[in-house]
């Protein structure tokens, strides 16, 4: 088996990684302060299929432009992937626009979106591996002319965001059947809005049924014993090769329902003494988790919601299947007003609220809108719900109190708190789910080398552990 970084090692951002030079795990890009990075060269023609662990531009951002190159092929991810990809595409390139001309255009990203297979969670589907039929299919898994099978694969619920996913291939190599297991982002953490991810200990407990079984059955009669768990039909496998992300592979998280508390205290805290809250967040999963969190309390200021997450949020409510509870997220958007325009928003900044907007790294977005009036308030909070990336705006914030704003450096004055509701795995939740599928070969992707090198060090029970670089070809014999 031949597996080729073309992004995502040793750091975090533009997952992309092609196997056997024929199927591509994600194609994503790293957003940068001034431009972003897109994935290595690579013969985009050749690509057979893409699987797609999520709607988040690390993994998706790249796909207008490798089918501007020559990509074209099916597209696995669930529907609400589907969805939200098209939201944040189309995004994307309006903010490339403002910026530069970018490769590709409106029509590429139609392209992608027409190439999109829906598949289900723990269901066994096959890639042919021949392009498309005539007659586009919008599900995974129908048969085509020659009946050729090239790749089985099934879905795993990831519990990152609505939608996500980690893809098990089964993939035949020289004669010989070999799984890989690409996790994309994970987290096995539930939360308000989602449910966290169990299927390593499905594999566990179905290896271990499997294995007292062979010891008591001949072999003759395995053809016949099917495993049976929630459909996962996986008690006969031993995963190969397991790509694990690494974000916070060096450290764990705090206690979730500590950092809420101080989070509403806060809040709470601000509003009481006549000052504004503004709540930076990703579009797709934290926003709406945040919400759910304001609507644990009533506080004195109207609570509205800005930028991308209302139509992410629209989509959740949409297509609720995805998600844990909708009537917790029905319940949250009741109390709480949508921004309409940017009129609006100038007439809601400048009385006292609280305000959900995108960007979460404060690159970008109405969130610039926004900050412009509370920086200087020194009654006023701004509250940091996510992963700020290293040269962001939202880095700055927490390491110098500054921030750039139209060109210029402010110096903020406003409280500013960084809070950890992370939706992925801790070191702790990685090394479990580790020792549950206990991987011949282990690569670490999707972090910093010093997060990764301290999920290696830690995960020594396992004898091949590889940290690879953007570029280097890993081969498994």
């Amino acid at each position: 088996m031949k597996i080729q970084f073309l992004g995502s090692a040793q750091e975090v951002g533009r997952s992309c990684i092609l196997v056997n030079d024929a199927y591509l795990l994600d194609a994503g890009i790293k957003i940068g302060p001034e431009e972003s990075e897109y994935p290595l060269d690579f013969s985009e023609k050749d690509v057979k299929a893409v699987f797609l662990s999520h709607a988040h531009l690390d993994h998706t951002g790249a796909l207008p432009l490798l089918n501007h190159l020559g990509l074209k092929c099916p597209i696995y991810a669930t529907k609400i992937t589907k969805q939200i990809t098209k939201i944040l595409l189309h995004d994307s390139i309006h903010i490339e626009k403002l910026s530069k001309n970018p490769a590709y255009s409106e029509e590429n990203i139609n392209n992608i979106l027409s190439y999109f297979q829906f598949v289900e969670y723990n269901k066994e589907y096959e890639e042919k591996g021949d392009g498309f039929n005539a007659k586009k299919e919008n599900f995974a898994g129908k048969k085509n002319s020659s009946g050729n099978s090239r790749v089985k694969f099934m879905l795993f619920d990831a519990g990152h965001i609505p939608g996500s996913g980690s893809f098990l291939l089964t993939i035949n190599d020289n004669g010989k059947d070999k799984t890989l297991l690409y996790t994309g982002d994970i987290n096995s953490i539930s939360t308000y809005l989602l449910d966290g991810l169990t299927y390593d200990g499905q594999i566990a407990k179905e290896n271990a049924k499997h294995k007292l079984k062979t010891a008591k059955l001949k072999t003759d009669s395995l053809k016949n014993d099917k495993l049976k768990n929630d459909n996962l039909n996986i008690g006969k496998l031993k995963i190969d090769v397991m790509i694990c992300e690494s974000t916070y592979g060096g450290r764990d998280h705090p206690s979730r329902e500590a950092q809420e508390k101080e989070f509403l205290d806060i809040v709470e805290r601000t509003v009481d003494n006549k000052g504004s809250v503004l709540i930076p967040a990703f579009s797709v999963g934290r926003a709406q988790e945040v919400l759910i969190m304001l609507s644990k309390r009533r506080f004195d200021a109207p609570i509205f919601l800005d930028g991308m997450a209302k139509k992410v949020t629209n989509i959740l409510l949409d297509v609720p299947a995805y998600i844990k509870d909708v009537k917790l997220l029905k319940k949250a958007i009741s109390n709480i007003e949508f921004v309409k325009d940017f009129n609006h928003r100038q007439m809601i900044v400048k009385n006292k609220g609280i305000f959900v907007t995108t960007a979460g790294m404060l690159d970008g977005g109405p969130v610039m809108d926004y900050i412009k009036y509370v920086y200087d308030e020194e009654n006023s909070a701004l509250l940091l719900t996510g992963y700020q990336a290293e040269g962001s705006n939202g880095r700055m914030v927490l390491e110098q109190k500054k921030v750039i704003v139209d060109n210029k450096m402010l110096n903020v004055k406003c409280f500013v708190k960084k809070f950890d509701f992370s939706a992925h795995c801790g070191q702790k939740e990685l090394l479990q789910m580790l020792k549950n599928i206990n991987p011949t070969h282990l690569i670490i992707n999707h972090g910093d080398i010093k997060e990764m090198n301290a999920l290696a060090e830690k995960a020594a029970f396992i004898e091949n552990i590889h940290i690879p670089v953007d570029g280097e070809i890993v081969r498994i014999n």
